[in-house]
């Protein structure tokens, strides 16, 4: 089992090195990441009460969409790029009996943190201007900017925030975890990343309010830190709320509406592919991205129901419904990592593409096997990782 995660955490390093989210000409990179995977799979069934309906889901996916597609007449190319992306929700059956001990999990939250920080740092070096003049801008490699809308840069500076603010209990490790979470907001604010910031400023403030009651002591310290930080970094924080703003009010949610609508219009008449879906590799005219036809929504749960109808919308939503429930009993004592999670997952469901990803993909198995601990007092601690309960 060793082994298979080594495996694992190889592909995962190939893809944050060398690899991106979505890649359009997929190369030896992405072969070798395959290859790895493959070799990497336990074989074993894993236990939970999502199991049934993930598998249920992944069942349907690999079947009548790909049936309704070929009908359909979309080309194998399209066909195959889409069940590419659909099988990062297989990750959690494929993997998760590897994660049974402490050190497995933790190379696991080493391997959505390392890719998450390394995809901002590529982001980052890829930028024409520097750091802080990036915020709010977009310039330099453009095959490289959407780096910083992967799940894992939002998972890692969620968790490495609220774990330095609020877990940690060691200084020096606290003020590491801080400093390493600069480097994923900054790509993430580079790319004006709006959902996935006010997700995160509300999962902080949550924690601080929590942290009053609880730790007023430490909240003291982190509200004075954070007085000083705004003070010496008032204005590029106020250039970038000010371009957040302005970005909202030219774009207000990117059209998001007006592409359901435009998903929603393809079934009028056609009541067999409301049921089915449009299959695999079909394409929309989307308002998102100028009327561009694209193979893709900018949403997983508007992409399901677009390819595999109702009925793979139910299963979707029950598949990855009890994920999230099985994952909130086992972490409800751990704050830090249950919102870590759920910061990039909720616009990953409703608001971005980011769900075609192998990043996405290692956020479910995250969601399916990571496991928090209660410090004293009911006071949230590090993270120790503990076998899964039978």
């Amino acid at each position: 089992m060793n082994l298979r995660v080594a495996m694992l955490a190889g592909a995962a390093a190939l893809y944050a090195l060398a690899g991106s989210p979505t890649p359009d000409n997929p190369g030896w990179a992405e072969i070798a990441i395959l290859l790895l995977l493959l070799a990497a799979i336990p074989w074993q069934k894993p236990r939970g009460i999502w199991v049934a309906p993930m598998a249920l889901l992944l069942a349907y996916g690999a079947t009548v969409p790909l049936l309704v597609g070929t009908l359909a007449g979309a080309a194998p190319a399209d066909i195959l790029r889409d069940m590419i992306g659909f099988a990062a929700l297989a990750m959690p059956l494929l993997f998760a009996p590897l994660f049974t001990d402490n050190r497995a999990r933790a190379i696991l939250l080493a391997m959505l943190c390392g890719t998450g920080i390394a995809f901002a740092g590529r982001y980052l070096a890829a930028t024409s201007t520097p750091v802080l003049g990036a915020i709010g801008m977009m310039g330099g490699d453009p095959g490289l900017l959407y780096l910083a809308n992967s799940p894992a840069v939002a998972f890692a500076a969620t968790w490495l925030l609220l774990h330095g603010c609020f877990g940690e209990t060691r200084g020096t490790r606290a003020a590491l975890c801080i400093a390493l979470a600069v480097i994923p907001i900054l790509a993430m604010a580079g790319m004006m990343q709006r959902a996935t910031l006010v997700l995160l400023a509300c999962a902080w403030s949550a924690l601080f309010l929590r942290a009053c009651v609880f730790q007023p002591r430490r909240a003291l310290a982190l509200a004075g830190v954070l007085a000083a930080a705004l003070l010496v970094m008032w204005e590029p924080v106020g250039n970038l709320v000010a371009n957040l703003y302005g970005k909202t009010l030219a774009v207000g949610w990117n059209a998001r509406g007006a592409e359901f609508t435009a998903l929603l219009a393809q079934f009028e008449g056609h009541p067999l592919r409301a049921v089915f879906g449009a299959g695999w590799g079909s394409y929309l005219k989307s308002p998102a991205v100028g009327d561009t036809w694209v193979r893709f929504s900018h949403a997983l749960l508007t992409a399901t129901l677009w390819k595999a109808g109702v009925i793979g919308l139910v299963l979707a939503c029950a598949g990855l419904g009890a994920l999230v429930v099985d994952a909130c009993r086992r972490l409800r004592a751990d704050a830090p990592m249950l919102l870590a999670l759920a910061v990039p997952l909720i616009p990953a469901l409703f608001l971005y593409g980011s769900y075609k990803s192998f990043c996405f993909g290692l956020l479910l198995l995250g969601l399916a096997v990571l496991i928090g601990q209660t410090g004293p007092r009911g006071v949230n601690q590090t993270p120790q990782f503990q076998p899964a309960a039978s």
